[in-house]
């Protein structure tokens, strides 16, 4: 599984163009600039432009041309939110950084991936070395331009994950955003975690997180990997889109996205059992 994989994202490394996905508004201040595979939102603020993800190195010159395409200019980059240490979230983190000279805010247990540890960021040859400027404060908030993000701890994915939360007045009324740093449970594969030296136990850790989070209340979900957002077609919902952002507000979305992401891992640990 793993190679077939690492196949496709070596095949996406030489033509990415072929992960182009076109920008969009989504609700509010809130816009995609991701690709076909992997997700970056900007929010617009009175105090600058932020940036959740950068996706990978390739795709970066895609990405800023998608912000420059919505009217943004991508030097206003204030903070660069990274929701974890690997490549298709932090692989254009050095261009954005180059461009705008912003900060960039990382998990504290993912530091060691750019330090000792670089095969941890999965394909880190295509990863640019760029400035940690921040980690985040699991007490606090990062209050920037009117918008307050409350970054919570979710590890399993990779020891930092960190999942986004914060609220948008939309038609006066308070709606709650949330993106869910990572809910990937393809690397928590038994032979992936020992090829990494990874204790299967992180994989109780990764359903602990999930558990964490679950019943807090989201109206509009920011999934990592809009393609494969489980029960809401993300993609669909922009395309009919009228610009009110009123398709993408689905209270129930956040709660059948975790529990499809819990049984997928349950499942994955069932079949392996069976295996041995």
């Amino acid at each position: 599984m793993f190679q077939t994989f690492g196949d496709r994202i070596t095949n996406w490394m030489k033509n990415p163009n072929q992960l182009y996905h076109r920008p969009f508004h989504v609700i509010e201040n809130i816009y995609f600039v991701g690709t076909d595979w992997a997700a970056a939102y900007l929010l617009d603020t009175k105090e600058g432009l932020l940036l959740i993800n950068s996706t990978m190195s390739e795709t970066a010159p895609m990405m800023i041309e998608s912000i420059k395409e919505l009217g943004f200019d991508p030097k206003n980059i204030r903070k660069l939110l990274i929701t974890h240490g690997h490549f298709d979230h932090c692989g254009g983190a050095r261009a954005v950084q180059e461009l705008s000279g912003c900060e960039i805010w990382l998990g504290k247990h993912d530091e060691f991936f750019f330090t000792d540890r670089r095969d941890m960021i999965l394909f880190e040859d295509h990863v640019p070395e760029f400035r940690i400027t921040n980690f985040y404060d699991y007490k606090g908030v990062i209050d920037f331009g009117g918008v307050r993000i409350k970054p919570v701890h979710c590890p399993g994915h990779t020891p930092g994950t960190t999942s986004l939360f914060f609220d948008i007045q939309h038609k006066g009324e308070t709606l709650s955003c949330g993106l869910h740093g990572g809910i990937g449970s393809s690397f928590l594969a038994r032979d992936t975690l020992s090829r990494i030296g990874v204790p299967l136990s992180v994989r109780d850790t990764y359903l602990d997180s999930i558990e964490k989070v679950r019943d807090i209340r989201v109206d509009v979900v920011l999934p990592a990997y809009p393609g494969i957002f489980i029960g809401h077609d993300f993609w669909g919902i922009s395309e009919a889109d009228d610009g009110s952002g009123d398709g993408f507000i689905d209270s129930e979305a956040w709660g059948r996205m975790l529990d499809a992401k819990r049984d997928e891992i349950l499942a994955l640990m069932l079949r392996e059992e069976e295996e041995l």
